[in-house]
């Protein structure tokens, strides 16, 4: 009688071994399994793909920011500078080198700052204006560049312009008690006692407005 392990023996040793492997110690479906071999050179593609994506995306933040501390520092170094010619050369350095950067915002502001310090309204009007262009209507900075150039536009005297640039600064809170001031002072200059006595009263009824500055307003208007 033919022994049954020899039976179990031959068996095994004619019998094709089936394939094990690193998937199979994962406890896988063995859909999935065959579906990851016959896949395995587009898998590992994909795989080395999104490798690279956070490698790249990991070395650009890094450089993002060492770009902007190098931009940080260098504004800070216009910043303590006591020569005016020295102090506008970094200014222009920190915006040419690190476009894009905060610091290279806060240069371009700086050098209208001094355009408008040394009387060159024109020259401030233009550089408040190149800002503004680049601001997000939301940016904490929209109001102070707004007032800045309806002040280098007034004092150029282009009024029309200064007009228009001191009526956006109406609806900007803070802002509005100024506006209406430098409207009154614009139009007394043209003449225009009308409107110079309407953006006075706008001034008294603001809250903003300390009560210092409305006994001014009530004197002047008791002029008229």
């Amino acid at each position: 009688m033919p022994d049954h392990n020899s039976y179990l023996q031959q068996d095994i040793l004619h019998k094709p071994l089936e394939k094990h492997g690193l998937l199979e110690e994962f406890n896988l479906p063995p859909k999935v399994i065959k579906f990851i071999r016959t896949n395995r050179d587009k898998i590992f593609v994909a795989i080395a793909g999104l490798m690279v994506a956070i490698l790249a995306w990991s070395y650009y933040g890094h450089y993002v920011a060492t770009r902007n501390d190098q931009a940080a520092a260098l504004l800070n170094k216009a910043v303590t500078q006591e020569d005016v010619e020295q102090r506008a050369a970094i200014f222009n350095q920190v915006a040419d080198q690190f476009g894009g950067t905060g610091s290279a915002m806060w240069a371009k502001i700086e050098l209208a700052h001094l355009a408008f310090d040394r009387d060159d309204y024109d020259d401030a009007a233009g550089r408040y204006q190149a800002v503004l262009g680049g601001l997000a209507a939301d940016s904490p900075l929209l109001p102070l560049v707004q007032y800045n150039l309806a002040q280098a536009l007034e004092n150029k005297k282009s009024f029309k312009e200064a007009i228009d640039a001191y009526r956006k600064l109406i609806a900007l809170k803070g802002f509005t008690g100024e506006a209406y001031l430098a409207l009154a002072r614009i139009y007394e200059v043209q003449g225009e006692l009308i409107q110079v006595k309407e953006m006075l009263q706008k001034v008294l009824e603001l809250e903003e407005v300390s009560l210092a500055v409305k006994n001014r307003v009530k004197a002047k208007l008791a002029r008229f």
